[in-house]
């Protein structure tokens, strides 16, 4: 009997330590499966955001984090002589760079073509301007575009017949430019020109815009234009070089 009770004893031991590895073994298991869910968690959300970005209709153009884009926009005005906020040409030769701008982003390229091709700048401006509030102005516009809008200008070009080259720069909203351009291409005779768009957008580039100038200036001839997404205006000096050079008008 004295020889049976340390192998019973020893045979316990043995179950209890088979029942506390099993345990451990659980755990590291629930631990590692919890880990996996909530970093494909994470990464759903950075797709989301990407995609909603992706998305958006209306250009960065409305949005408020291009307020650097004013400030850079300006500086590069001065440096290249020009003055954006003129409201009428200078008058110094037959390339006019016109443009509608909200926070700056379509202005400093406009500011990048004017410094490559020595053309004017001529910034569309509204009577009424357009709200500071992103939610405001996306309202305002569609509203604006359902009702085939012409919202009055404050600007105006005096001498548009001594312009051969027009470069139109506007941000896509709502797949296309601002009711202001329609407004601004109704104004003039286009006729025998050469119109160039440009713009910045959100991610539809130049949507539908480029048909709507067809219909507005028939008369016109319209080259490929150019889109850059607002996030990227900053650097896309050389993507306004490149472009530029294969317009051939050199």
């Amino acid at each position: 009997m004295k020889k049976i009770l340390p192998i019973i004893l020893s045979f316990a031991m043995l179950l209890m330590l088979t029942a506390c590895g099993n345990t451990d073994t659980g755990s590291d298991t629930v631990a590692d499966d919890t880990s996996g869910a909530i970093t494909q968690e994470i990464a759903g959300a950075e797709e989301v955001a990407e995609n909603g970005e992706t998305q958006e209709d209306m250009a960065a153009e409305t949005s408020s984090d291009a307020g650097e884009a004013d400030t850079q926009s300006a500086q590069d005005g001065a440096e290249n002589g020009q003055t954006p906020g003129d409201t009428e040409s200078t008058g110094t030769g037959g390339v006019l760079i016109a443009y509608f701008s909200k926070t700056g982003n379509t202005e400093t390229i406009a500011n990048m073509i004017a410094s490559l091709t020595g053309g004017d700048l001529f910034k569309v401006e509204t009577v009424v301007p357009y709200p500071d509030d992103y939610d405001e102005t996306v309202d305002i516009a569609k509203e604006e575009q359902d009702n085939d809008a012409r919202p009055e200008l404050s600007t105006h070009v005096e001498n548009m017949e001594q312009y051969d080259v027009i470069y139109l720069g506007y941000p896509n909203w709502w797949g296309t430019m601002p009711q202001a351009m329609f407004t601004f291409l109704e104004e003039y005779d286009f006729s025998g020109k050469t119109i160039i768009p440009f713009c910045t957008h959100g991610g539809s580039a130049l949507g539908r815009s480029e048909g709507d100038i067809a219909s507005l200036a028939p008369d016109a001839a319209l080259l490929d234009g150019l889109a850059v997404r607002g996030s990227s205006v900053d650097s896309a000096q050389g993507t306004v070089e490149e472009w530029l050079d294969g317009l051939g008008l050199e």
